[in-house]
């Protein structure tokens, strides 16, 4: 199993992009919708009268934390990317610590695409993009649950001021991003 482990944390690094990408795109098509800058139903996937992105990113669901769904996947996709690819570069014996955080985090993300999977199926629409991102969740905690069970354990007791950095920064990322959101949210109110 040692022996898949590199093809294994290749197969993490591309499920967590592509799930980057995909919360990159739906953020990016609801902060254009929400500031008019782009015409409802003309969206690279708003395709028919029932399967339209557009549609989904302008209903209550879309938003069902407050923040925008979408903006809540990419900070938190994006902000793993960066937990993954940063800490990868610290010393191996770091790397047991950071996989076990990485698989406990995107356990919890598995268990939140449940309240969205419902949200989904209450909709007149569907946004295909929406549910493979639940999909690529539930990969991405896989791959990662075998990368952990495949990475040693480290023998020696180590200083863990690397991990607290890079904790630091994985949440001011993702609080960024809310923050972010509800500034650009209320500047673009103040212009209507």
């Amino acid at each position: 199993m040692t022996s898949l482990r590199p093809r294994l944390e290749t197969l993490l690094t591309i499920v967590l992009s592509l799930a980057t990408l995909n919360t990159l795109y739906l953020s990016w098509r609801f902060t254009a919708l929400f500031a008019d800058w782009v015409t409802p139903g003309t969206g690279l996937c708003s395709w028919t009268e029932g399967i339209d992105c557009d549609k989904v990113l302008q209903t209550p669901q879309a938003r069902a934390f407050i923040v925008p769904n979408a903006i809540l996947g990419f900070a938190f996709f994006s902000g793993a990317l960066i937990w993954w690819l940063a800490g990868r570069r610290l010393k191996p014996a770091h790397h047991h610590h950071l996989v076990r955080t990485l698989t406990f985090w995107l356990g919890i993300a598995s268990l939140f695409t449940f309240v969205f999977w419902t949200l989904l199926f209450r909709l007149h629409a569907l946004c295909p993009l929406c549910p493979w991102n639940h999909v690529l969740t539930y990969l991405a905690f896989v791959a990662s649950l075998l990368v952990w069970r495949t990475t040693p354990k480290p023998n020696e007791r180590l200083s863990l001021k690397p991990l607290v950095f890079l904790v630091a920064v994985c949440v001011a990322w993702f609080w960024i991003w809310q923050i972010g959101w509800f500034v650009a949210e209320a500047t673009v109110l103040s212009n209507k």
